[in-house]
């Protein structure tokens, strides 16, 4: 286990300092990764199925970990983009690191969206872990992969995340659906475009988890997705 103090990583006026970027997200995956265990156990428990308030637990026990494993860092629920603004877009969740400067408000890090992967949302959803659906002629911007792709969430990071809440099915087949459904996508205008490179990677499967990744193309810049399965089928 890697870990960072918050003293070498926030330097100056909430400058990071210290390790690179990426290995400083690869310890909130890390972390990310040794709460969805626990929290399934206990969304299983009590039969927690919708996204708000998987999103809104998973967040507490990543917190919790990452306090008890001795990382700077906790997560906050429905975390805005933009908190001068009450209407601004809100991550699921935003992983903030812990500083020791309680003057000073604890600096985001990056950003992970939670989508259900399940058939039963209805067939206006059913894309959701990719794009929103079209609403009276007008397209809805709600789609997990699409939020990054359009710069609406983690627009100021180089790596983010996605938590998939797997209700139904195996990962492999809904690995198969997500791609074809970006393939599909490639061939439509968007603005920015999509391209079969987005696909995810094979998934990994390790336990309840599965793990894959993949690069999105947004209109100045790449964006690297970390994708995590939690498996929740009894």
């Amino acid at each position: 286990m890697t870990i960072f103090s918050s003293r070498r990583m926030l330097g100056g006026a909430g400058t990071l300092i210290g390790p690179l970027h990426n290995a400083q997200f690869n310890s909130v995956v890390e972390v990310i990764t040794l709460s969805l265990p626990l929290f399934a156990e206990s969304a299983l428990q009590e039969n927690i199925v919708n996204e708000n308030g998987l999103n809104r637990r998973l967040a507490r026990f990543i917190t919790n970990v990452a306090d008890k494993q001795g990382f700077p860092f906790f997560a906050h629920n429905e975390s805005m983009e933009d908190e001068t603004r009450g209407n601004s877009p809100a991550a699921d969740i935003g992983i903030h690191l812990k500083i020791e400067d309680i003057a000073t408000d604890p600096p985001k890090i990056t950003v992970f969206e939670g989508k259900r992967l399940t058939s039963t949302l209805g067939r206006e959803r059913r894309q959701e872990y990719v794009i929103g659906p079209e609403k009276d002629g007008k397209h809805i911007s709600c789609g997990g992969i699409e939020r990054f792709k359009c710069s609406i969430h983690g627009r100021e990071f180089t790596h983010a995340g996605m938590i998939g809440y797997l209700q139904e099915e195996n990962p492999e087949i809904w690995c198969e659906k997500i791609n074809s459904w970006v393939s599909d996508l490639s061939i439509q205008t968007f603005e920015p475009a999509w391209s079969e490179r987005e696909q995810l990677t094979p998934p990994e499967t390790d336990g309840r988890i599965t793990k894959c990744t993949s690069v999105v193309n947004r209109t100045k810049s790449k964006l690297h997705l970390t994708h995590l399965w939690i498996n929740l089928i009894r």
